[in-house]
């Protein structure tokens, strides 16, 4: 019985405050919005609401195998990557089990391993705030039946390379899970990308989450899928509620991944405003981690600049929930003018 885990449970903070008069920078959401053509298919969609998705899911599942040049059979779905987290822990979680993450990272794995009464072993970050494969690997324990971590990371944006990821594979055994979550790997330069899905032929026990909700703008859709081994597949497809996907998410995901052209274009504006977010912060004598790799900024200020933004309707991100000390901030990449507003704004203060 879950009730017994839930009465000291910590809530999860989120960053939607502020009305629609408020710049929101602090939810990491991509604020230029979806491709005209997922706009133009919700609303055609929206006559057929009366109706259930197929429950297969097959066209979308189909859609994502050849974007990731996987099969269907290795694609897993849910509303948004969140509950892809849950189906999971409930799969592989019980009382005498713990997950190993990081320290100071995404607050929802370790309230979901409280929720199911698993541990929580958490990792210490190197200095430089990057995640150590050593410090993950010396972490590993018998009770340990999932390894998480996202990359790039939230909050930091730090990216973890290939080696490290198949050092942790090889250290843990067949039976524990690696889920790897990618929610901003559409984000990380070229240059520095390595395609995590070719690690999938090798081990079965690996797992890797991505989202709709950044990069495809996608957020109030609530959207993610994961590409795993089909023997993982067939246990999620067994757990999973009828209908988790609504027929909505199901053909906007298709006609998001459709457009290519309208989202590379948003991508290259982000990634050169956030080059000049940097440098006006910096000239500000705000510290900036710069090898940071999400639609977001990692700084650390004054603390009370959350409280001085809000009040000239900015928000920012706080990582006290991520027991951050105070003065860590994490801000998303907004539209070039809401950066300079942000700018401006922080001149004032």
């Amino acid at each position: 019985m879950l009730l017994k885990n839930l009465e000291h449970l910590e809530d999860y903070v989120s960053g939607t405050k502020g009305d629609e008069t408020f710049i929101r920078l602090s939810s990491n959401e991509n604020n230029y919005g979806p491709s005209p053509k997922v706009v133009e298919t919700i609303k055609k969609i929206s006559s057929l609401t009366y109706r259930y998705p197929n429950s297969s899911y097959n066209e979308l599942k189909e859609t994502l195998a050849n974007l990731n040049g996987v099969t269907k059979n290795n694609i897993i779905l849910g509303n948004g990557s969140d509950e892809i987290f849950f189906y999971l822990f409930m799969m592989y979680l019980d009382e005498n089990s713990s997950i190993l993450t990081i320290e100071k990272t995404f607050t929802y794995y370790r309230i979901l391993a409280n929720i199911l009464g698993a541990k929580v072993i958490e990792a210490k970050r190197e200095e430089n705030f990057s995640i150590s494969c050593e410090n993950i690997i010396n972490s590993l324990n018998s009770s340990v039946k999932i390894v998480i971590f996202p990359s790039p990371d939230n909050p930091t944006g730090v990216i973890t390379k290939r080696e490290c990821i198949e050092k942790i594979l090889i250290s843990i055994p067949k039976e524990t899970i690696f889920i790897l979550d990618e929610a901003y790997f559409h984000f990380v330069p070229q240059e520095l990308y390595w395609n995590s899905v070719d690690l999938l032929k090798k081990y079965d026990n690996f797992i890797i989450t991505r989202t709709f909700s950044k990069f495809y703008a996608l957020a109030g859709i609530r959207l993610g899928y994961g590409i795993c081994s089909e023997k993982i597949s067939k246990l999620y497809e067994k757990i999973r509620m009828p209908f988790n996907i609504s027929l909505v998410s199901t053909e906007a995901g298709k006609a998001a991944i459709s457009d290519n052209e309208y989202y590379s274009t948003i991508l290259k504006r982000i990634l050169e405003d956030k080059k000049i977010l940097i440098k006006e912060l910096k000239n500000l004598g705000i510290e900036v981690l710069e090898e940071s790799y999400g639609n977001f900024v990692f700084i650390k200020a004054p603390e009370e600049l959350g409280n001085k933004l809000f009040e000239k309707k900015i928000i920012i991100r706080d990582l006290k929930s991520f027991n951050y000390e105070p003065g860590y901030f994490r801000i998303t990449i907004g539209k070039t003018e809401e950066n300079k507003a942000l700018i401006k704004a922080m001149k004032e203060v």
